[in-house]
């Protein structure tokens, strides 16, 4: 049986006419997935909905036929609800400069390192943000036609590894099971999210992993990404998620940091951490003013990058009991 949304949040779609959807910047599979996903079940059900998304999307989650409908804003100046959707926070939110006050604000996420800074929030440790637009749209009365079950497997897949990773839960498989039973393509789309790269792409994962060195008895796995090789390859939006993943498959590493340089001196730092050591990156990442999950977190960066890296050595050294308890 799917677990219910909060009846509060979902009140207020059953309430409101008009809706802002937003997710964090560098949208990834699982931000792109769930504000499909949801702004298509609120047509569905007689909605007026306008996006702002970060236009920045990697080409491998850019294929939904909704994503032409990001950042048109027909309904500008008359949202009744201003929904953030796997958005861990305000600040890390992308977001237009004006004033959200003459709405509610909604939240949507599954980072634990949400505060919950919406009028109303829903915020839960699931798989993937998608999991709970899902439950939220089996509330509403939504049906999941061909683009919103391909969003929200989008969103489940690629915030999961390919359904790899610890967060997955017989409630996640629940999902899974309901939407295999739609006519889909999910064979062919999990290739697409997890196998087939551009030229650039490729050549800039290659790049990370030469880049790659290894800190603290092996254990933190670093990665550098200039700027000037980035945009040789495309900029970022060809940085998937998978090199995020390159240092936590090294033997032996607890800590993988991928140091990716935005702008000239500043940084978008991504962590990733191994199972099953007792090692929690969203807590480093909440220091710096960002957040995300115990294995995947992120933040953006503009200190010294040696103090970065002296700041994850003496946190392992902190843990190191713990952590060869585990081995």
């Amino acid at each position: 049986m799917i677990k219910p949304i909060n009846e509060s949040v979902v009140n207020v779609f059953k309430e409101k006419k008009t809706f802002l959807i937003m997710a964090h910047q560098k949208p990834d599979g699982d931000a792109v997935g769930s504000a499909v996903a949801l702004g298509l079940g609120l047509k569905q059900i007689g909605k007026n909905v306008d996006y702002w998304m970060d236009s920045k999307i990697e080409k491998r989650i850019s294929f939904f036929p909704e994503v032409s409908n990001f950042n048109q804003n027909q309904y500008a100046g008359q949202y009744d609800a201003y929904v953030f959707v796997d958005c861990s926070s305000y600040d890390y939110a992308y977001k237009p400069n004006t004033s959200m006050d003459n709405g509610i604000k909604i939240v949507i996420d599954h980072h634990l390192t949400n505060i919950g800074y919406g009028d109303v929030n829903h915020i839960e440790n699931t798989s993937a943000c998608a999991e709970l637009i899902y439950r939220l749209l089996v509330q509403l009365g939504a049906s999941h036609e061909n683009q919103i079950a391909e969003a929200v497997y989008t969103g489940i897949s690629t915030d999961t590894g390919g359904f790899q990773y610890s967060s997955m839960t017989s409630d996640t498989f629940d999902i899974l099971k309901e939407l295999y039973a739609y006519p889909n393509r999910f064979a062919l789309l999990a290739d697409r999210l997890h196998r087939t790269k551009s030229y650039n792409e490729t050549k800039l994962y290659g790049k990370a992993i030469d880049a790659l060195t290894l800190y603290a008895d092996n254990r933190l796995a670093w990665i550098v990404m200039d700027h000037k090789t980035i945009e040789r390859f495309g900029g970022m939006v060809n940085v998937g998620d998978d090199v995020a993943n390159i240092g936590i498959g090294i033997e032996g590493s607890v800590i993988a940091a991928t140091v990716k340089e935005h702008r000239h001196g500043e940084y978008k730092i991504s962590l990733r951490s191994a199972e099953p050591y007792p090692v929690d990156v969203s807590h480093i990442a909440d220091l710096h003013g960002g957040g995300g999950h115990q294995r995947a977190a992120g933040f953006n960066y503009s200190g010294n990058l040696d103090d970065l890296k002296k700041e994850l050595v003496d946190f392992l050294l902190e843990k190191k009991a713990e952590i060869d308890a585990c081995e």
